[in-house]
């Protein structure tokens, strides 16, 4: 899922998928779904205002790919953090889950600040690469790519919209969208974080 350039896209009609969640727990169930699709050289995106929970739907993210949700911390001040490959199960093969990096934008003013950044080696086809505000990353991100864009619903309620812009993703959300419990609009109580 790598090649350089395009800008966030608007959720295409019946393609993008929109859930709600109404905690902590049923953000990173969300993204534990997410992870457990993924495979080396996908990229997902991630936008939303700020306390939308973007961190903690990539904690469940890497929940799903073998990861322990506490080990991973947003790289707001770093830039980009990279975990090793995750523990070997029957999905990942002999090897192991793949290496996940991430990547926060929160502190860049835009493309021009990130141009030093090696992206041959970010959106590597051997990992597994996820970017917050990656609506400051525009115009560098691979086109092939899931976008997730999380929104304030009310104080303790956020909604989740994936938006496919590949067939790649577009193969992630037919999966999650078949997937059983996936929270779609139902009311909930609690926080996402």
């Amino acid at each position: 899922m790598a090649t350089p350039h395009s800008a966030l896209r608007t959720p295409q009609s019946g393609k993008a998928l929109e859930l709600t969640s109404g905690s902590v727990e049923e953000t990173q169930a969300i993204g534990e779904r997410i992870g457990r699709l993924l495979r080396p050289g996908d990229v997902v995106a991630l936008s939303g205002e700020l306390g939308t929970g973007k961190t903690t739907l990539i904690q469940g993210l890497a929940r799903g790919l073998g990861r322990e949700p506490e080990a991973i911390k947003s790289p707001t001040f770093v830039l980009m953090r990279e975990y090793p490959p995750g523990p070997p199960r029957p999905q990942a093969g002999a090897g192991g889950e793949p290496p996940l990096v991430h990547l926060d934008g929160y502190r860049l003013e835009g493309a021009p600040a990130v141009t030093w950044i090696d992206f041959e080696t970010i959106f590597s086809p051997r990992k597994v690469t996820v970017i917050e505000w990656a609506e400051r990353f525009e115009g560098l991100l691979p086109d092939d790519r899931l976008e997730v864009r999380l929104a304030h619903v009310s104080t303790n309620r956020r909604r989740i919209t994936l938006t496919p812009v590949s067939p790649r993703a577009e193969e992630l959300v037919a999966s999650l969208r078949g997937a059983p419990s996936m929270p779609t609009g139902q009311p909930a109580n609690g926080s996402t974080g």
